[in-house]
């Protein structure tokens, strides 16, 4: 596989193929179906959950991003 690489101009003016009416109207059952049914990235258990933690003001911070 290629790598192909573009500026982001060009990335700008790309469309992409996403419905987002589609999308936008999906029920939530919907979306929680699609999810328990994705091999690659199924939903994450109460237990799994419990263990996210917050990331520091520090880190927020220094990886906030800039949007001037």
């Amino acid at each position: 596989m290629a790598i192909v690489r573009h500026s982001q101009d060009e990335l700008d003016k790309m469309k992409g193929e996403t419905n987002e009416e589609r999308l936008k109207n999906l029920t939530e059952e919907e979306i929680e179906e699609r999810a328990k049914s994705d091999p690659d990235n199924p939903p994450l258990t109460d237990e799994q959950l419990k263990e996210f933690k917050r990331p520091s003001e520090e880190y927020q911070k220094r990886f906030q991003k800039d949007d001037k």
